[in-house]
């Protein structure tokens, strides 16, 4: 990680100054306190941590040429998360390589952690990022992508490793070759903005790895308000995933409601719901998650948001299994820059 970080910082010294290319920051910090009911032995739970660090250079190479890279130190652990570069040939078609958000959920990464209406994304959006074979929300491959109908409508197309970070490294210096993660993934979104504020759409995911016979596929869809100050969203979501003919099939939704005032304090409510396994029981006795978020949004000022969130998570149980007890109260405090 370190070898990488100095060769990007290199480079970038030298697009800057031999190349004159745009580059620019970006990033986030935020930090918990969490304090939670521990079901193992019906104690409380409370502490600090680091939830994330993350630093994104971006920019550009002339008009039509931009790219990006993410580094993050999240959970004490260094990640690479983004590190792309999307060739825009028109409005109406661009090619994005690298790794970066897969065109999925808009609830994954192609919403920032530094704009989550709640500390925490919707446990089924969680569910179906480690379900999907993806990497914090992103795939690594190549995506098509454009804006038709005046900017209304926008697609993508992507074409990936069926699990992001399972790469195939073949080189000059090794006599003979093998990958055991051989297919591809497939995803594909549709979003409509017919009016400001309004976007809806849907999308599906595939994947097979033709060595395990391993399938993952899912397909979700969404309605987003967000306007002068009111945040409405809903979001559906399912799939399965496993060796072919076993495989595990889930589904879930959440619902937000939240409003702004004065551009400063936000209450926030959000409903969301998990079936692991089709309605039987998970590794946990669970047959279904029940959450109910309640939390405040306060902007201090453009480059400071406190969070402060109760979560209540109630299950459908198992003939004879008592409910777990892990409810969570949590504070985030969060700074920005760019």
């Amino acid at each position: 990680m370190k070898k990488v970080l100095l060769i990007f910082f290199l480079l970038l010294m030298v697009n800057f100054i031999f190349l004159n290319a745009d580059v620019n920051f970006k990033g986030l910090v935020q930090t918990w306190f969490s304090f939670a009911d521990q079901n193992v032995d019906e104690t409380t739970g409370y502490g600090f941590t680091l939830k994330r660090l993350r630093f994104k250079p971006y920019g550009n190479f002339g008009k039509n040429i931009k790219w990006g890279f993410q580094v993050g130190w999240d959970k004490q652990s260094a990640k690479l998360y983004d590190a792309y570069i999307d060739f825009s040939l028109s409005k109406q078609f661009g090619i994005k390589i690298g790794q970066f958000s897969a065109p999925g959920s808009v609830s994954g990464a192609s919403t920032s952690s530094a704009k989550l209406d709640l500390i925490e994304r919707a446990m089924i959006i969680q569910k179906w990022n480690g379900n999907s074979g993806l990497f914090g929300y992103r795939a690594f491959g190549i995506q098509f992508h454009g804006k038709l109908m005046n900017n209304k409508l926008y697609y993508a197309f992507m074409v990936s490793n069926p699990n992001t970070t399972s790469l195939f490294n073949p080189g000059i210096k090794s006599s003979s070759y093998k990958h055991e993660n051989n297919g591809f993934g497939f995803w594909g979104r549709l979003e409509v903005k017919p009016v400001d504020g309004l976007s809806f759409g849907g999308f599906f995911g595939s994947s097979k790895t033709t060595d395990t016979e391993l399938k993952r596929n899912s397909f979700g869809a969404h309605v987003f308000y967000v306007k002068n100050g009111f945040n409405f969203k809903v979001e559906y979501l399912s799939g399965q995933y496993g060796l072919e003919d076993q495989e595990t099939k889930y589904s879930g939704f959440f619902v937000v409601f939240g409003y702004k005032i004065n551009n400063k304090i936000e209450p926030v409510i959000r409903y969301d719901t998990y079936t692991p396994n089709d309605g039987n029981a998970d590794a946990a006795g669970v047959e279904k998650y029940n959450n109910i978020g309640i939390g405040v949004n306060y902007y201090y000022c453009k480059r400071v948001k406190f969070q402060v969130n109760y979560l209540i998570r109630t299950e459908t149980m198992s003939e004879g299994l008592d409910e777990l007890k892990n409810n969570i109260f949590y504070v985030n405090f969060q700074y920005s820059f760019n």
